[in-house]
């Protein structure tokens, strides 16, 4: 694929208005991660706290995703999108001045945005497809890719020399802008769907719908294998984002670098690496994308395996570059795959039931890491981890639908 095939989907103007939505929010996403990580971090100095407050971010979609699902398919997802924007302004922006109350209060703040975040979220992903061409989902999600690692770069600097500055209290505020600013974009957008309306939430109503929601994956085999082999990533995935932040706070403390650079650094270089590998992947073409998927997940667990003995925050950048480049190479071929063997009006529950599902490993591989880390030490987990992902990558080889696919 050229690279104005890459770039063709923004020459619509409501994906255009969705794109500059998400790109401005993740900037303010990046600020908030940073600043929560390093304020959890000088408070508590634990390792188990920093592996527990990304795990409560990831809770609500394990307790709750289910939900969404039917709510994303019946309501209005642009609205949706615009409500979930300004509930969860509301709540960053409380966060400083909850802070003094306790680490309780931060902790129940972010679990309440995040809990928010489960409408929003789908609600973007299932809208993608009904506002660009079929065999544009892959360049489309490319862009998306790219610019989330773009927004993520600008806002994890900022945020390295903001919090390194001032502190991070001031992060909260920019943050809960970035959502305002996301609403009025997508306020913008002139895509409208016909839902069914939602008379009543029953448990009948919500049952019904995702029963259907995981049958549909259920009877699909290349949406089967991938709720396998990504929910076992997403474990793998958790436990990787609380071990480089100890990489960075724990087995580099010794470089002489500020504590909120050092997470800047790894953050940045991880980043990076995710820029790269989703325009490399979008100019790719959308061929084959369960091949790109497998062998992406190999790479990833085999680039993992020489951070076990890097000592040098210099060596550790570049591995992590590799990382970040392995990562959309199952990434996204894995959200088109999802996208194009959904229907519209059935797109909504399938996302819950897959974001609800690695959510939920997700919230072990978060926590789980925090406390093997603490006892065993940052190192061997990592190449814990790599050697699992290398397994499960074998694993999905082993799934004729998903290697064809």
């Amino acid at each position: 694929m050229t690279t104005g095939g890459v770039l063709a989907p923004l020459r619509r103007s409501d994906f255009r208005l969705l794109w500059i939505a998400q790109t401005v929010s993740i900037v303010g996403d990046k600020i908030n991660q940073v600043a929560l990580s390093i304020m959890v971090y000088q408070v508590t100095r634990s390792a188990v706290q920093m592996g527990l407050v990304f795990a409560i971010t990831f809770l609500p979609a394990a307790l709750f995703g289910l939900v969404s699902g039917p709510l994303v398919d019946r309501w209005d997802r642009r609205r949706t999108m615009i409500a979930a924007d300004i509930v969860r302004a509301c709540m960053v922006l409380a966060i400083p001045f909850a802070a003094p109350l306790g680490m309780w209060a931060v902790y129940a703040l972010a679990f309440a945005s995040a809990t928010v975040s489960l409408l929003f979220e789908p609600s973007r992903m299932a809208l993608v497809p009904s506002v660009v061409e079929r065999d544009e989902l892959m360049a489309a999600n490319s862009l998306d890719m790219t610019t989330s690692s773009i927004a993520e770069l600008l806002g994890i600097g900022f945020a390295g020399a903001l919090v390194a500055g001032v502190g991070p209290s001031y992060a909260f505020f920019i943050d809960g802008a970035t959502f305002l600013i996301s609403a009025v974009f997508v306020v913008a957008v002139r895509h409208r769907a016909v839902r069914r309306p939602l008379a009543r939430m029953g448990f009948d109503v919500v049952w019904h719908d995702l029963r259907f929601g995981i049958d549909r994956i259920r009877n699909d085999a290349v949406l089967r294998g991938l709720l396998l082999t990504y929910s076992a990533i997403a474990i793998a995935a958790g436990a990787a984002i609380t071990l480089s932040m100890l990489l960075a706070l724990q087995v580099f403390e010794g470089s002489g670098m500020a504590p909120a650079l050092r997470v800047a650094v790894v953050d940045l270089s991880t980043t990076a690496g995710l820029l790269v590998g989703s325009i490399a992947i979008g100019m790719g073409g959308s061929r084959r994308p369960g091949l790109k998927y497998l062998w992406g997940i190999v790479a990833f667990g085999m680039l993992m395996l020489p951070l076990y003995f890097v000592k040098g925050i210099g060596v550790a950048a570049v591995i992590l570059f590799a990382l970040g480049v392995a990562n959309e190479f199952f990434g996204i071929p894995m959200l088109t795959m999802v996208q194009t063997h959904t229907e519209d009006e059935t797109r909504g529950r399938v996302f819950a039931v897959r974001m609800t599902v690695t959510r939920i490993a997700s919230v072990v591989g978060l926590a789980g890491a925090g406390v093997a880390a603490q006892i065993y030490g940052v190192a061997p987990m990592i190449a814990v981890v790599g050697i699992y992902v290398v397994l499960i990558g074998v694993f999905g080889f082993l799934m004729p639908a998903l290697r064809d696919a």
